[in-house]
């Protein structure tokens, strides 16, 4: 998930939101988790910094081919402020130079993330079903939220990697049923024929969905059709209707450094 480097003032002039300042972590173990899944654990000073719930995406700053600093969107697999110690997942499947850098990467080297993180998963605390759909990208956001939801929750995953030698272990309290399936013809087109087929309960379910653009986006609308809401902050049991939708693209097919800010909305 990539976003520009940049961000816009508001509508009319005025000041543009202001970043806060970058954290230098240095790298302090990597793990080749899958073929295509790289764990890289850095350490640094991370006291007061906070992430915006299971999920929560940042900026990270990596060295680039010409000597300056490529700045790149990833998902916080886990992060403990008090010890100094974040983990990143990087997902190998395109010649990109955050790719790059981390199939390279070894204890001792260094990077930078933003001062915060946003847009983490946050269900409603009466939410009984979750249903979390995701291609190879959103593998790290998939893994951090299953992990997050109590025992009791009724939990459903349905993943598509580009191999099946991509599976990995989800898992959480809430014991989820996990559906791994190999991309096959178009990315993404086997999570549309799944969520197509999927027959949804009576009870309130709050659907997670990230993946390519496109995808996302004809997701969306499917179960906009099947009488979902888009999901807000201040959603309850009894305005959000049966499904509460969260919709998000990880990347864009043919479009190097997607916006982060892509929900579907504008469709």
């Amino acid at each position: 998930m990539t976003t520009p480097q940049t961000s816009a003032g508001p509508r009319g002039g005025g000041r543009g939101r202001q970043r806060l300042p970058r954290r230098r972590l240095t790298v302090a173990e990597v793990t080749r988790v899958t073929p295509r899944l790289v764990r890289v654990r850095a350490e640094g000073d991370l006291a007061g910094w906070t992430a915006d719930g299971p999920g929560a995406h940042l900026k990270v700053f990596v060295p680039g081919a010409d000597g300056g600093n490529v700045m790149r969107s990833y998902t916080v697999r886990r992060y403990d402020p008090e010890q100094g110690e974040i983990v990143l997942e990087f997902g190998i499947h395109a010649d990109g130079p955050a790719t790059r850098w981390a199939s390279a990467a070894a204890p001792g080297d260094t990077l930078e993330i933003s001062g915060q993180a946003r847009g983490g998963f946050l269900p409603r605390d009466d939410t009984r079903n979750i249903l979390l759909v995701g291609d190879h990208c959103a593998l790290p956001a998939m893994s951090s939220i299953l992990e997050s939801l109590p025992a009791g929750t009724r939990a459903e995953a349905i993943v598509e990697v580009v191999d099946l030698d991509d599976r990995l272990s989800l898992s959480g309290p809430a014991e989820p049923v996990v559906t791994w399936t190999a991309e096959s013809g178009r990315p993404g087109g086997q999570l549309v024929a799944a969520v197509r087929d999927m027959r949804f309960p009576e009870e309130p379910t709050e659907i997670w969905v990230g993946c390519e653009a496109g995808v996302m986006r004809e997701i969306r609308r499917h179960l906009l059709a099947q009488g979902a809401r888009r999901a807000t902050r201040t959603a309850t049991a009894l305005d959000a209707g049966p499904l509460t939708l969260h919709t998000r693209a990880y990347w864009k097919l043919n479009t190097a450094n997607h916006s982060d800010h892509d929900t579907g909305e504008d469709d």
